[in-house]
């Protein structure tokens, strides 16, 4: 059986290295949110300020769907739709998170602070 010779070794570690480092460069962490921006359909429709606790109800194409904020961030509480997967998007908090509601419509982005990209597309 081959084993590693020390260049193998040498490549994995620096492999291992550049992984971590553009992990921490392009992955890291994003800036807490100020406001969350609700659009139904490609219209905003409110503007939410992320440091007073509220709930809202956001008329879509199948219904209502009801959003709650408190300490800094923002969730769907229900919405119409089948799957529920806005509802269990969770909580957003950091600067460009997002999450929809897609057969009712309704989309909720947090905004404020600076925005971190996950990855550029051209």
């Amino acid at each position: 059986m081959k084993r590693f010779s020390i260049g193998d070794l040498a490549v994995l570690a620096l492999g291992a290295s550049l992984v971590g480092a553009s992990y921490a460069a392009f992955w890291g962490d994003r800036t807490e949110g100020t406001q969350a921006a609700v659009f139904v359909g490609r219209e905003q429709v409110a503007a939410l300020d992320l440091s007073v606790p509220s709930a809202h109800e956001i008329l879509g194409r199948i219904g209502l769907s009801q959003l709650r904020v408190e300490g800094g961030r923002v969730r769907f509480i229900d919405s119409p739709c089948p799957g529920r997967i806005c509802v269990h998007s969770g909580w957003l908090a950091r600067t460009g998170e997002v999450a929809a509601c897609l057969p009712n419509g309704v989309v909720v982005e947090v905004l404020g602070g600076e925005r971190v990209f996950d990855a550029v597309n051209r």
